[in-house]
């Protein structure tokens, strides 16, 4: 172990990591930068050799048993993400030679893993009770699977358009991604419509009376969509179904997609999953679609030409 090592604090590990994070153009850096700070509470002034794997053990049990400005308890799920933060920065340490090991940082098990989803009558009245723009939000959720700031980033800029001026692609910005990855959506059926209805809604008022048009899809009054939160949870408990998340129509259009009889490769391109293990945890089954299965299997059963098969003594007793 070299000086340089040896002087190495946590702090500017955890800092290179942001650096990381900047230069790479990631979208997550401002939440990075919040998981980072009870890290930076715990060891940041420490050198990095000296955060042993039997610290951040101490590290967990301390944060579980503290309470947020809520009151409530910080939970393990909160707990990994920073874990996650902080082996990152190891690891890039490493990477970069200014570490030549890092700890065994183990993450807790978690069993929280939603399964929500909304079928299509549900889907219909939460947004009957969403105002525009956020109804057509959660439409080209519904529709398309992405996520939703990814949607409430698009600009015209990202929509072609064929000769006749119809749009026919819509392109997700590679900053805008959260997977740094660049996506394309082919725009038929509703998702054109919805669209092209914004298209028609891109004009608004200026404050001082002049008419504008808004460079972005889902606007209000030229400004950008960005938080509905109170909304959407609104109009879920109006349309009787409290509790849904915008995230659970992600895991609808996978389902979708999956009972259309669509290939995992082709589903994953639509909605940008990057790995098999993520898309088969948004691939929700329940118990409709188990019964469903099985009565598919059983009059696939019933349909099957039905074959005589002769006991083998009767069979031998048939050539005597």
């Amino acid at each position: 172990m070299g000086p340089a090592e040896e002087r190495l604090r946590l702090n500017e590990m955890l800092d290179a990591l942001v650096t990381d994070y900047r230069n790479n153009g990631r979208r997550s850096l401002s939440t990075l930068i919040g998981r980072l700070k009870p890290v930076r509470d715990a060891f940041g002034l420490d050198r990095a050799v000296d955060v042993s794997a039997a610290r951040i053990e101490q590290y967990k049990d301390a944060r579980l048993t503290e309470k947020t400005r809520r009151a409530s308890l910080v939970t393990s799920a909160t707990v990994n993400r920073e874990l996650a933060a902080l082996r990152k920065a190891f690891r890039l340490a490493v990477e970069q030679g200014r570490l030549s090991f890092a700890p065994v940082i183990r993450l807790f098990t978690e069993q929280n893993a939603r399964e929500g989803f909304v079928e299509p009558d549900a889907f219909e009245r939460v947004v009957a009770h969403l105002p525009n723009p956020i109804d057509e939000v959660a439409r080209f959720g519904w529709l398309s699977g992405w996520r939703k700031n990814e949607i409430l980033t698009l600009e015209w800029s990202d929509v072609t358009r064929d000769k006749n001026g119809e749009p026919i692609l819509v392109t997700l910005r590679r900053v805008a991604s959260k997977t740094g990855e660049p996506r394309e959506l082919p725009l038929v059926g509703q998702l054109a419509d919805l669209v092209e209805r914004r298209w028609q809604g891109r004009q608004y008022t200026t404050p001082t009376g002049e008419t504008a048009l808004s460079r972005y899809l889902f606007h209000t009054r030229g400004h950008r969509v960005v938080d509905f939160r109170k909304r959407w949870q609104a109009a879920c408990a109006a349309a009787g179904v409290p509790g849904l998340l915008f995230h659970d129509l992600r895991r609808s259009a996978v389902r979708q997609l999956e009972k259309a009889g669509v290939s995992q490769a082709v589903a994953m391109k639509i909605t940008g999953h990057k790995t098999d293990s993520v898309y088969r945890r948004y691939r929700i089954v329940d118990d409709a679609d188990r019964r469903e299965a099985l009565r598919k299997m059983q009059a696939t059963i019933k349909a099957a030409p039905m074959v005589t098969v002769a006991r083998l003594d009767e069979a031998r007793e048939a050539r005597q």
